[in-house]
């Protein structure tokens, strides 16, 4: 049996050579994580589009106020608001029995001023005779001529006045000088229209063609003109550009149209031309008012390509992520074009050798290494 002091000896032994023992192991250490594995595509050099995406809004090719051109009460109305109309469409009537009694009057006026011609006319002709035999004065020949001439013009007054008072009859039937739809807000029968100023009867808005109008910033417009000899489409040889156009919700450009017309002035206070473009709407698609996107083609041309998934965006821009010979993420600052079948065009910032990043683009840390595999299997 072993006694105690022996047995602490013994113990105090073992406990040492085990924490000697344990002084040869190594310590814990950090060990890294292996770079991010990413996939990488280069550019892609593509014919695409030269087109401008803007902003505009639609208006009707033509748009028509109907107004009171004389005074007096509606009598009838022939249309309702909203209601389609053509030319020459009788909308309202004005209480013509006015306009009936001053178009007699003038009728009247002119009846005898034409009396008082007819007989100057034989005075004169009385008084050229009667000159030949010295009977008369050569002045009192001279009177009865001025006189004749005085009647003449008359007749002429008259005839002028017959005429206003016959147009102001005319203005009593309100008639639609082009095909459109008519406003909902009309004027009702009752009402006095045209007492101090030509009174808003309705208004008509073409349908079937429209305008859309939209603005082209001052830079784009200098790069244009230098580019095309300072002309416009269709003075220097060039078709009429065509222009797309896409309705609130729409998310293609499904409607047709062609440049039709631009500004001839910058706006100072906005930088920007106001260019229009037409569209047949015979469909009725089309509204004057909508707010749409607009592209417009200006021709072809080349450009760089990558995944639109690559391009990212922060607070500074657009950018992507490129990996270099070394195999280090490098940040890449571009500026973009459209987008075409998920491939998003690069103006500025890419070379046709560069590796971009197109998967795994969340492990990426600008400065850090990656393990970077192409996207078409090939060795890097």
């Amino acid at each position: 049996m072993i006694d105690p002091i022996t047995r602490l000896r013994v113990t105090s032994t073992i406990a040492l050579c085990l924490a000697l023992a344990g002084c040869d192991e190594p310590q814990n250490a950090y060990v890294p994580p292996p770079p991010p594995v990413v996939t990488v595509a280069k550019p892609v050099k593509r014919t695409i589009d030269d087109a401008l995406e803007l902003t505009g809004f639609t208006r009707g090719a033509e748009a028509v106020e109907i107004r009171a051109r004389v005074k007096g009460f509606i009598e009838r109305k022939l249309v309702q608001g909203g209601e389609r109309v053509n030319p020459g469409d009788l909308l309202f009537t004005i209480d013509p029995r006015t306009f009936e009694a001053m178009v007699r009057q003038a009728e009247a006026e002119v009846a005898a001023a034409k009396a008082s011609l007819q007989l100057a006319e034989v005075t004169v002709a009385r008084m050229q005779k009667a000159r030949e035999s010295n009977a008369v004065s050569a002045q009192d020949l001279d009177k009865a001529v001025a006189e004749r001439d005085a009647a003449t013009a008359q007749v002429a007054l008259a005839e002028a006045g017959l005429q206003s008072a016959r147009l102001d009859l005319e203005f009593t039937q309100v008639r639609s000088p082009i095909s459109g739809r008519v406003s909902l807000k009309t004027i009702d029968v009752g009402q006095l229209v045209g007492a101090n100023d030509a009174t808003l009867l309705a208004t008509v808005v073409r349908e079937d063609k429209i305008y859309v109008n939209y603005r082209v910033d001052e830079r784009q417009v200098i790069h244009l003109r230098r580019a095309n000899q300072n002309k416009r489409p269709g003075e220097d040889g060039r078709p009429s550009l065509p222009v797309f156009v896409a309705l609130n919700g729409d998310s293609e450009y499904a409607h047709r149209g062609t440049f039709r017309n631009a500004d001839n002035t910058v706006d100072p206070t906005t930088g920007t031309l106001g260019v229009e473009a037409e569209f047949d709407n015979t469909n009725g698609d089309l509204l004057p008012g909508y707010f749409v996107r607009v592209r417009a083609l200006l021709g072809e041309r080349e450009a760089l390509m990558v995944p639109d998934v690559a391009v990212m965006t922060d607070q500074t821009g657009r950018f992507v992520y490129v990996v270099d010979a070394q195999g280090i993420a490098q940040r890449r600052d571009v500026v973009i074009g459209p987008v075409l079948d998920r491939q998003r065009a690069i103006e500025r910032g890419l070379n046709a050798d560069d590796d971009v990043v197109v998967n795994g683009i969340m492990r990426v840390r600008p400065g850090s290494p990656v393990v970077a595999k192409p996207a078409d299997g090939s060795p890097r």
